[in-house]
């Protein structure tokens, strides 16, 4: 079953209306997201963490040396220890009155698996979060890096249970939380795509019978794994749990980058790593039509919501 986010672009190649940001826009979004990073680094050196930039932040640091022309997120990855202690370090305010966070956590419901790192004062509201109380200022995303067992077996038990679990959280969330016209509009989407809305939305609804933040708990549980295994996963990562299985040594020792002119981190074997992602032609840039876009409904730099 097709993501959201691909049905979002799918909506989008249609030729329906989806608000993409302005340049002034998306170059003072690109602006505060570089800050964010700058003060979550320092305080990951500060205490001993590790932080690496991934997915499509690890290629605009190796392809561009910097942020994709047309991307507007950042995405970083941290092994799963480092990010128990991150977020030890963010219920105690290391990053102060500027910031606030979401993750999953027991007895609260999360908009996501994975960490996400808000700046206060700004609105950055996606598609699928507009009705909801999290928080909805510009943000970075950050995945945990996880052991992965060492038996193939195993994982790939463990593995179909976990993209079982994401998949259910995610169709729950689409029908436990109000949306707008825009997103209910995608369930009219011609093909496919809006078979698989309508899929989505029957089978959110009797599912959510179970409350979301369970299923995301559920999910956070069971893919958590600080072991020792010499394999290292990205559960919560574009490619779901056995898409990013590598030797400890593809990620980890990190290795220097140059992004926006600021010194980062990138995983060990970038090349192996990106060519897992994109395919063997990752340094070519691909054509207009495939090139992923993020989708808001609200945006302001200075907001005082």
């Amino acid at each position: 079953m097709k993501s959201y986010k691909e049905l979002l672009n799918e909506r989008a190649n249609e030729g329906t209306a989806l608000r993409q940001l302005s340049t002034d826009e998306a170059q003072g979004l690109k602006s505060i997201l570089l800050e964010i990073y700058q003060d979550l680094a320092k305080i990951c050196e500060e205490h001993g963490l590790v932080v690496m930039l991934c997915g499509g932040s690890c290629l605009g640091a190796v392809r561009h040396q910097g942020f994709i022309p047309w991307d507007d997120d950042l995405d970083m990855i941290m092994p799963r220890r480092d990010y128990e202690r991150l977020k030890q370090l963010l219920a105690e305010g290391v990053m102060g009155e500027r910031y606030e966070y979401l993750f999953p956590e027991k007895g609260k419901d999360s908009l996501c698996m994975f960490m996400k790192i808000y700046r206060k004062g700004t609105k950055c509201v996606e598609m699928g979060n507009e009705y909801t109380d999290f928080p909805k200022g510009i943000s970075v995303d950050i995945f945990p890096l996880d052991g992965a067992n060492a038996n193939a077996l195993v994982r790939k038990l463990v593995g179909g249970l976990a993209n079982g679990l994401r998949l259910t959280a995610n169709m729950v969330y689409e029908a436990t939380y109000p949306v707008s016209e825009a997103t209910r509009s995608m369930r009219n989407m011609s093909g496919a795509g809006g078979w698989m809305m309508n899929i989505r939305g029957l089978l959110g609804k009797i599912l959510s019978v179970v409350p979301h933040r369970l299923w995301v708990n559920w999910y956070d549980a069971l893919v958590t794994n600080e072991k020792d295994t010499g394999l290292l996963a990205i559960p919560t990562g574009r490619k779901l749990y056995g898409g990013e299985v590598f030797p400890a040594n593809v990620y980890l020792p990190p290795r220097t980058a140059t992004f926006e002119g600021i010194e980062v981190h990138i995983p060990n074997q970038v090349e192996k790593y990106l060519t897992n992602l994109y395919g063997p032609n990752y340094m070519q840039l691909p054509p207009v039509e495939k090139r992923e876009r993020h989708f808001i409904v609200d945006f302001d730099l200075n907001s005082s919501e």
